[in-house]
């Protein structure tokens, strides 16, 4: 049964999880997203600004025809020659290479957001065995890939099929065309063309986009005893938290209890680790009652409001240590101490009664 569980990973990954993957550069991302994002927005360049682009290549291009017959020999003129080319050629061309790398961190962090991970660049010696490649080269999912590819790539052979048979009437006029119509009316068609393949690519990446999502979180998928060892390493052993929550039911109500010191007759000490407050009611309770008790930096505290309220400090090693572990508080003496408690508490008592003014 424990084996099936470990087989049978029928659970949604946990965030925990997810996070760790991440970190590890696993993510659900597709390639076709990020290719059609970018092939959308080359076409869309060219569409927007391939005439004004062509024609700052061609003024380039006649501006160095111009003066190619007139260079001297020297050096200095070619460099100053191939200066004019490459920035007249950098400023039509810049905008396109601008607009594609924008184009293509989006679509990256669109599917993801921002991944930081330096895992999948780090050096793995398994890429180089021959043995481990040969079993990726032949496996059932370089098949699926490769069946997956021919397939796209039929669907974008039939849209350009159809989109140059709607253009072929359109290029056998070409021939009466003047030169600069003829590269508007070669580019307008590239473009049209372009768009055609790019809506295409745009929905094919969308089905891709939803496979991969459903394929990476199938293979994230945790079996019910992966979900029970991710809870008890993140949360701890259920026996260590039950114990780790009654120490702390237990610190709050010692905690709780010191400050009812204030209230208490006299205060029984170790003299410096254990603290015991005691009080009495003549008439009203069967036996003094410990009201406060505490041990370490809580015993000083006692001692502190004991004698910042005026509160008899009585040390007794044996008395405070039967008190702090064989009585509650809240509970009262027990029947063995009556005769030891009773003559600290007759002293006191007789203390106050010294020191109250008399009539």
């Amino acid at each position: 049964m424990s084996a099936h569980q470990d087989l049978d990973r029928s659970e949604a990954a946990t965030p925990h999880k997810l996070a760790e993957a991440r970190k590890r550069g696993q993510v659900a991302k597709s390639a076709d997203v990020v290719a059609a994002t970018v092939f959308t927005a080359a076409v869309t360049w060219l569409y927007a600004e391939g005439w004004d682009a062509a024609r700052g290549l061609f003024a380039v291009d006649r501006s160095l025809l111009a003066v190619a017959g007139r260079l001297d020999a020297g050096t200095g003129p070619l460099m100053a020659l191939a200066s004019h080319a490459l920035l007249g050629a950098g400023a039509t061309l810049v905008p396109l290479f601008a607009t594609l790398v924008i184009a293509a961190v989006l679509a990256n962090i669109l599917q993801t957001g921002p991944v930081l991970s330096t895992d999948p660049v780090k050096p793995d010696l398994d890429r180089l065995n021959a043995m481990s490649g040969l079993r990726r080269i032949f496996s059932g999912r370089t098949l699926f890939e490769l069946v997956r590819a021919c397939l796209k790539l039929a669907v974008l052979g039939l849209v350009a099929y159809h989109g140059l048979a709607d253009l072929l009437a359109r290029f056998l006029r070409l021939s009466a065309l003047p030169a600069p119509d003829y590269v508007r009316a070669l580019v307008a068609g590239t473009a049209s063309l372009g768009l055609q393949m790019a809506a295409a690519l745009c929905a094919i990446a969308l089905l891709d986009a939803v496979y991969t999502r459903r394929e990476f979180a199938q293979k994230m998928r945790m079996s019910k005893r992966e979900l029970r060892d991710e809870h008890k390493e993140r949360e701890g052993d259920p026996r260590v938290r039950a114990k780790m929550r009654e120490l702390q039911r237990e610190m709050r109500k010692r905690s709780a209890s010191v400050s009812r010191t204030r209230d208490s007759d006299v205060v029984i000490t170790n003299p410096t680790h254990l603290a015991v407050a005691l009080r009495y009611r003549h008439g009203e309770m069967q036996a003094p009652m410990v009201t406060a008790k505490g041990a370490g930096a809580l015993a000083a505290l006692m001692r502190a409001i004991a004698a910042r309220h005026g509160i008899p400090v009585v040390q007794n090693r044996r008395l405070a240590r039967e008190l702090f572990h064989r009585v509650d508080v809240e509970r009262h003496v027990p029947a063995r101490l009556y005769a030891e408690v009773a003559r600290i508490i007759v002293w006191v008592f007789a203390m106050r009664q010294a020191r109250e003014p008399r009539p």
